[in-house]
């Protein structure tokens, strides 16, 4: 049995599933409804086409994570539970082949469920309007793929790292807490933190800029920011307001994070924060680019997955 072949099982295993079923039919109605609900009043069907996937995007931010964690858990901590774990390192597996082979049919499915989503709504887009901006259309697809391989990753490893359901599920729920709802609905602003540590504890000058860039670790924010590489004028994601120092904004430290949200309007961030009228505006700090946003989700791609499979490969399974 390879890697091939695990990831065939696998498959077809969650081919059974009324969860993941559950899931990529949800994804598909989403898609479907945002088709519908878009009515493109005063906008050129191209416009009202670009809109519904900046919309699509936003809410795929939010319920992306959760699908491709739900659709991920229990890669391995399932097998390791019910015992057949023992029959996927029979001979000749060994536990990478298992490891990559779990990972690629999660992979594979987390594809399958953003293409429910994207699939119904170009569709119903096209008929309804006859445009398809393609660069948009493609262009989000592939930053959205590569934020569900994301999720996915990070599903599997965390997978690997226990023995039970229980543990699986309870350590996928903190994750999307940490990652996702952490920066939707912020109990404590994680900039805030960083600043107050910096400043106070290690009695440093204030740097806005480090403060935000300790933000834009998290791929729920680093996906927005790749998808402003993407996304139209006028309709990317707004993070920076004001890079002056000293301004109105409440950071004496530089640049600062306006909203933080999927979908709040205005002109990109990408190169330069804006400032107040008749000051100039400063260029940011390459880490805090849009284009750096790419290395962010990177890191998330390798790292889990790196410690991940390092885990499970030193795990007694007994």
């Amino acid at each position: 049995m390879s890697i091939r072949t695990v990831a065939t099982r696998d498959l077809r295993n969650a081919g059974r599933s009324p969860a993941l079923w559950g899931g990529a039919i949800g994804l598909g109605l989403l898609g479907v409804g945002l088709a519908f609900v878009n009515r493109g009043r005063s906008q050129s069907p191209t416009v009202a086409v670009e809109s519904l996937f900046d919309v699509l995007t936003i809410l795929l931010a939010l319920l992306l994570p959760l699908a491709a964690l739900v659709a991920s858990y229990l890669a391995i901590a399932g097998e390791r539970e019910s015992g057949g774990i023992k029959f996927l390192l029979s001979v000749p597996n060994g536990r990478r082949d298992v490891f990559l082979g779990k990972l690629l049919s999660r992979l594979l499915i987390a594809t399958v469920g953003v293409g429910f989503a994207y699939a119904p709504a170009t569709s119903v887009s096209l008929s309804k309007y006859g445009a398809f901006p393609a660069a948009v259309v493609f262009g989000t697809l592939a930053v959205t793929l590569v934020y569900a391989a994301v999720f996915v990753v990070i599903g599997v490893s965390l997978s690997a790292t226990v023995a039970s359901r229980n543990s699986a599920i309870g350590r996928s729920l903190l994750a999307y807490f940490l990652l996702v709802l952490f920066y939707i609905f912020p109990v404590i602003q994680v900039s805030n933190v960083v600043r107050t540590v910096h400043t106070e504890l290690l009695g440093m000058d204030a740097n806005a800029d480090l403060y935000n860039a300790v933000e834009f670790t998290s791929p729920y924010l680093a996906y927005q920011k790749t998808l402003n590489l993407v996304l139209p004028e006028g309709m990317e994601n707004e993070f920076f307001s004001d890079s002056t120092e000293g301004g109105d904004t409440g950071d004496p430290g530089g640049s600062t994070v306006e909203g933080g949200g999927p979908g709040s309007g205005g002109e990109s961030a990408g190169s330069t924060a804006t400032s107040e009228p008749g000051e100039v505006a400063t260029e940011l700090p390459v880490y805090l680019t849009d284009e750096f946003a790419l290395v962010i989700l990177a890191f998330w791609l390798v790292v889990p997955l790196v410690l991940g499979y390092r885990s499970f490969a030193g795990a007694d399974l007994e």
